[in-house]
Order: structure tokens, then sequence, then C-alpha cells
């Protein structure tokens, strides 16, 4: 049985916990947290357990996007859910002194996520209120709970006919029968393979056509989510995650929701394959050459999508593997953040960055007949981006050849390395890593040294996310080219602009937690 809310809310910590967070007590709720690991000896997990039950009700939103002064306001309301779900794998790449470090760091922004809908309206304080340069006074009322408990539903009917239930609920924009079929599955063990496949592609084929000239943008949230929700799942012990399930599954719904370049996909490939393509995770094996890898990055960057699409067609059509198409996509989003220079752009790169690698994780762990048809929206996120933020040329060869790294040991690289980020120097930080990365010096020392760094910004957890999302494909890629995702990583960590006290919690972690 999946335990409640209120069968978790009788732990001894969940009152302490949900009084902190409601007085948007950063460092006390960091303390709670830090208290029940290391003082009471509870496991990660099931601390985890209490606090995202604590928080659930207070990070809905009734919509992602609003209307303010007659214009679209766009509302994503995830990111505490994608930091501990970020924080609970990048934590094994820190060394042991750090490890609770990114999950501190994600507890620790909890307070400031509540009630984003009000936020963005000047009507609750919080970090996206201070974003857009409201200073709110206290509320005399807390933040708004927009969408209520629902219990299990189970209907009658087969495992697939459920299935279908809760997908249709999803994509028609059912909030409450979406959610309370989801928990009404997520009880059986038997079916829970099933329903996370599910969750992962209703993710992946919620993605809109365009971001050019859009405020209104999902930008891969959605598979972002429904990767957070099942990973954190795992984490915690399916039982005992019903606070995950409260803060990610009802948001699936939610809308806008975009289905049309998914429709695309399908319309062509359909049109390609007699079998709709279903069988090509099976036939396709040959693994792109290099050649043709270095071929697919410019024209991500540089080609018209119609172009674009009709590559991967070929490519298909020619035996090529699905794996191997998906791990250049991810080089093609990494080119994303090598080619941006101005900071509030490299967001529209790291996006693309972690849907690629969601639907990697995907291609990786599941044989839906369904994938190679993200294949072509992945391809499309790329190259849209590409062509919203005009990224038709490198700079980094230059940036590189301007400075000087000739003699530097690893070690003095990667000190300097973590000074160039803190610094926000963007051509000195993809220089020392270029350096570093061509000396063949040791990753795991590279990837913890970089992994510290990104858990020193507190902002939001895509300085963490974008690191742990370059480390899981550097280590599956298959091509000569995986490098490139471990340099756009601390790119992206240099280059795109922090919130004011980005370091609060790091220095709180250096003064108090780090030896105790």
């Amino acid at each position: 049985m999946l335990l409640t809310r209120e069968a978790i809310r009788e732990d001894k910590s969940f009152a302490l916990l949900t009084d902190a967070i409601l007085e948007r007590d950063q460092p006390r709720t960091t303390d709670l947290f830090f208290q029940m690991v290391k003082r009471q000896g509870r496991s990660v997990g099931e601390a985890l357990s209490v606090v995202t039950a604590a928080e659930a009700p207070f990070v809905q939103v009734p919509n992602h996007i609003n209307v303010k002064d007659g214009q679209i306001t766009l509302i994503n309301n995830d990111h505490t859910i994608l930091g501990l779900r970020t924080s609970a794998h990048l934590a094994p790449f820190l060394p042991e002194p750090y490890r609770l470090l990114p999950l501190l760091q994600s507890v620790w922004y909890i307070p400031a996520g509540l009630d984003i809908w009000n936020q963005l309206l000047g009507r609750y304080p919080g970090r996206y209120a201070t974003m857009k340069g409201m200073q709110v006074p206290t509320p005399s009322y807390g933040p708004v709970v927009w969408n209520e408990e629902q219990a299990p539903i189970k209907e009658a009917g087969t495992v697939e006919e459920r299935l279908h239930a809760h997908l249709i609920a999803t994509m028609s924009g059912d909030v409450r029968r979406s959610y309370g079929l989801f928990l009404g599955l997520a009880e059986d063990p038997e079916i829970r393979p099933m329903l996370r496949d599910q969750l992962l592609f209703l993710g992946l084929i919620d993605l809109q056509d365009t971001v050019v000239g859009r405020k209104a943008r999902n930008t891969g949230h959605k598979a972002l989510r429904a990767r957070a929700v099942l990973d954190l799942a795992d984490v915690l012990g399916w039982e005992r995650a019903h606070g995950v399930y409260y803060m990610g599954v009802p948001d699936m719904a939610i809308g806008p929701l975009y289905y049309s370049l998914y429709d695309a996909a399908c319309v062509t490939i359909s049109a390609e394959f007699p079998d709709s393509g279903k069988n090509l995770k099976k036939t396709n094996q040959t693994p792109l050459t290099a050649a043709e890898v270095e071929e697919m990055i410019p024209l991500l960057m540089e080609a018209d999508w119609q172009t674009v699409w009709n590559r991967i067609t070929a490519h298909l059509k020619n035996g090529k593997s699905l794996r191997s198409l998906g791990d250049t996509m991810q080089l093609g989003a990494a080119e994303l953040i090598l080619r941006t220079t101005i900071p509030r752009n490299f967001t529209n790169g790291q996006h693309p960055f972690d849907y690629c690698n969601v639907a990697n994780y995907w291609l990786r762990t599941s044989d839906n007949p369904y994938q190679p048809r993200v294949l072509y929206m992945m391809a499309n996120f790329i190259n849209d981006v590409a062509r919203a933020d005009k990224l038709s040329a490198s700079l980094i060869e230059r940036e590189i050849a301007g400075v000087d790294t000739t003699g530097k040991a690893p070690d003095t690289l990667l000190r300097e390395l973590d000074e160039a980020i803190l610094a926000f120097d963007v051509p000195r930080t993809t220089a020392l890593a270029h350096a570093y990365l061509k000396s063949g010096a040791d990753r795991k020392a590279y990837q913890a040294a970089v992994a510290v760094t990104a858990c020193k910004f507190q902002d939001d957890p895509h300085n963490q996310k974008i690191t742990h999302s370059s480390y899981e494909e550097y280590a599956h890629n298959s091509t000569h080219l995986k490098e490139r995702l471990l340099l756009a990583s601390v790119r992206l960590l240099a280059g795109w602009p922090k919130m004011p006290g980005e370091r609060d919690c790091y220095a709180r972690f250096v003064k108090e937690w780090i030896n105790n």
C-alpha cells in the first residue's frame, strides 16, 4: 500500500518541517533535514519522504501560463522536485565530505519555491517574486493549495486499459483523474515498470513546436518532471513517495499541453516506414560513423528543421541505431551551450540538453516501440533553439586560444577552473576545462571538482542538473566527441546568471554542517 500524507504526517519531524517551510525559513528547514540524516541516523530516502510530503501541497499551480497586463506569463513550478531528484543522483560524484551538500542545497530552496502562481502576481514572497524585482511583504495568509489531495482510483479493466485511461486523462488535462489513476496503478509493484515507461513517454511527447518569439514555454519540463517523480520514487521507495507523487503527477496534466510536434513526428515516420517505425529499435543496430556524427552537429545548428528531419529519416532507413542517433543529438544540445555567449541565453541551451538526457535515458532503459519519434522531437528542440539564438558559428576555439594554460598541472587547472566558474569568467572556464580534458588527466577527479563547484550555487537546481546530465550522458555516450558534454556543463555553470544570495547555503555548509 502507498502511504498517505496523513500517515506520513505522524512522523515527529513533519510538523517542524511544515512550520519552517511555511515560515519561509531556509536555514531552519535545511537544518531539520540535516538533523534527521546526521543526528537521528535516518536514511536519505526516509528523510526525503517527510520533506516532500510536507512541501507538496504548497508547490502547485492551476496552470503553467497566466495573463498579466494582457501578456502571457510563464509559470514553471517544479524546481523543488527537480532539485531533489538531481541532488540524490549527483551526490555520489562528490568527495565523501561533500555528499550531503547537493541535498542540503535542494532542501534550502524549498521555502523560496512556494505558490509560484501568486509569487508572479506579487502576492506572495519567494524566489520568483525576487527574480522579477518585487519585494512582497509577508502576507496574512499562507500559500494557496491549488491542487487538492486525491484518492487512488482503481477502475475495472485490464492493466492496458487502466494505463490507457491514465494516458487519456493526462493528455486531456483532467488533473484529478490523471492523479487518481496514477496512484491506483502505482500501488501494484508489477505495474510500476509499465507506468514508468508511460510517464516518461507522456513527458517527452509534451513539447511545443517552437520557442521562437514565445513567452509560453514548457521547454521540456514535462519530461524532467516525469523522470524526477520516477527516480525519487526509487530513492524513497514507492510506498512512501506520496509527497513526490503529489508534487509531480498532477502537474503532468496541467496545461498548456503541447502535442502538435509529436503529431508531426508521428505523421512523418508513418509516411516513411511501413510499420510506423515500431521495429526500428530491433532492426537498426549500426552506429553512426565519426564523419556522420561530425556532419550532424552543424546541421542541427544551421540547417532548417525539414532538412534536419530528412537526415534523421535517411539515417533510420540506412539502419542507424536509435542509441547512436540519440548520442549525437546530445552532442548537438551541448553545441548550443558551447556556442552561447549571452548570459540570459544559456537557459535556452540547458533545457534541450536536459530534455535530451531524459530522452536518452528512456532509449537506454525501455523498448517502447514509439521511441524513434522522439528522435525527431530532440532534433527539433535543438534546431529551434539554435535558430532562436542565432547560433550559426562556434566561438570557443578563439576563446581557448586566448587563454594561456601552458605547463599547468592538472590539480592547478582544477583549482583555477573552480575560481573561473565562481567569477563567471566564461572564456577562461572553457579554456581551463578544455586544457584539463585534452591533457588526459583523471576524469573522476574532474567530475568531483566540478560537482563541488556546481553545488556552491543555490539559486535553483539547474546548476546541479546540467552537471549530472552531462556526467550521465558522458558515461553512456558512444561517440568520439563525448568530452564536449563535460565542456558544455562547466561553460553553462560560469555563464548562466545567478541570483542574489546564491552562496548562502554553501557558506552555512562550510561553517556548520561539513564537520558535524
